[in-house]
């Protein structure tokens, strides 16, 4: 049996994007290998936990919530981020946008688009899910807008992902995750919610995530590194809740409040705010910020000269839709 489907997720989900989301910003007032250039490292899909602790011996490392069976492992260098997952020992979930990347199949980050044409290796253009009987085609809208996906041996998939704003666009992201774990996700096998305090692990996991990959990506703009404000994040949060428990996407809330009354009413003084919103089906956060940085308006107040931010995120349960917001400030 033959289940064609659209999917819907976050990272996806770019004409909801071109749609809705409104930049504001006021001012008042047999695996392959891929190397890493540093010290010569060298981490290839399905190695050893052991083998990257080594590798990575030198970077001070977090375990946060992840959907999956495993925790994520995530690099607290912004100038040397990954995000990493293992099953029994094996890596099976890698994210990086570290310039330190030598090359995967001769793509770094920082190649030129046309590079990844030279490569050698084919792209899907759907994703085709075999579970039992039953055959599940997914359509992704991100599939050569944002990224290029290969499948490497039937065993795992190669996300490459771009920088569309730059002339020309360059490899901004890797992203390799084990073909049966990455299928199961987008049928829904990984429910992002399980019960109350699994929920609360899961919002404050992808929200220091979003966090820290934020700062990898100023490392990658040569800018300097945003600070966490609690005050700021709890404006952020209370903005997702909102979203997601009213069905709304949009700056301005149910209330009719804007984010800088938002902003005045937590008695917050500012010289300057900016706010990004993004949501979508299981939209994870390395994905959700790719997707405003492609987006000019959303990616200014990346780049900006902004000192602190505040990051919420909600989850609509019913469909695991996740809800982004992040505030941005210099303050008074």
């Amino acid at each position: 049996m033959t289940n064609k489907r659209f999917f819907l997720l976050r990272w996806l989900s770019l004409f909801i994007l071109a749609a809705f989301i409104v930049n504001l910003s006021f001012s008042t007032h047999s695996s392959k290998v891929f190397a890493l250039s540093q010290k010569n490292k060298k981490i290839y899909m399905f190695c050893s936990k052991a083998y990257f602790d080594k590798i990575y011996k030198d970077v001070k490392k977090l375990n946060l919530k992840s959907p999956f069976n495993f925790p994520f492992y995530v690099s607290e260098n912004p100038s040397d981020f990954f995000i990493a997952g293992f099953e029994k020992d094996k890596l099976v979930f890698y994210y990086t946008n570290s310039k330190w990347i030598n090359s995967v199949f001769g793509i770094k980050i920082g190649s030129a688009a046309d590079a990844v044409k030279k490569s050698g290796l084919s792209f899907i253009n759907k994703f085709v899910i075999i579970d039992g009987n039953t055959t599940t085609t997914y359509f992704d809208d991100g599939l050569k807008s944002l990224y290029d996906v290969s499948v490497i041996n039937n065993s795992y998939y190669l996300f490459i992902i771009y920088d569309r704003i730059v002339k020309p666009n360059v490899v901004c992201g890797i992203f390799m995750v084990k073909k049966s774990l990455w299928d199961e996700f987008l049928l829904k096998k990984h429910s992002l919610t399980f019960d109350k305090s699994s929920e609360q692990d899961i919002l404050s996991s992808f929200e220091k995530l979003m966090f820290m990959h934020l700062n990898s990506m100023r490392a990658y703009l040569q800018k300097p590194y945003f600070s966490f404000s609690n005050d700021i994040a709890k404006i952020a949060k209370t903005h997702s809740q909102n979203m997601s428990q009213y069905n709304f996407f949009s700056h301005t809330d149910n209330s009719g409040k804007t984010f800088s009354d938002r902003f005045l009413s937590a008695g917050i003084l500012y010289k300057k705010i900016g706010e990004n919103i993004v949501m979508g089906t299981k939209l994870l956060p390395f994905f959700a910020n790719h997707l405003l940085f492609n987006s000019e308006g959303h990616r200014k107040n990346i780049e900006e000269n902004f000192e602190v931010v505040g990051i919420g995120c909600a989850i609509e349960k019913n469909f695991d839709n996740v809800y982004y917001t992040q505030d941005f400030a210099v303050l008074r």
